[in-house]
């Protein structure tokens, strides 16, 4: 008589079988992620270098800039005033419960 396997045996196969499948799975996706390139080659000629200078026309220009005070905003803005929309009496009266759409639960 044959002996025969039990099926515990089975179960550790099909697990040792999935784990390496997931293991393989896993490996080749990190990989990937490092080989991948991200940029496509559109992005790669539009990128400029940064030299991280600072062009001192730059700064001259900052520098020569007006400051203004607060009062003085206050009047340039104060000039420009923008409506308010106001509620009319028909805006009020369009309420559900004014209506008798309004559904009501008890």
């Amino acid at each position: 008589m044959k002996p025969t396997r039990t099926i515990s045996s089975y179960v550790l196969l099909i697990g040792v079988l999935g784990l390496s499948i997931v293991g393989g799975v896993l490996a080749f996706q990190i990989y990937s992620a490092a080989v991948k390139n991200q940029t496509t080659t559109e992005q790669t000629i539009a990128i400029k270098p940064i030299d991280g200078s600072i062009d001192q026309k730059v700064i001259d220009n900052l520098s020569k800039r007006t400051v203004y005070t607060e009062a003085e905003m206050a009047v340039v803005l104060g000039a420009v005033t923008t409506p308010t929309p106001e509620a009319t009496q028909a805006a009020v009266t369009t309420s559900p419960e004014a209506t008798g759409s309004g559904t009501t639960t008890q």
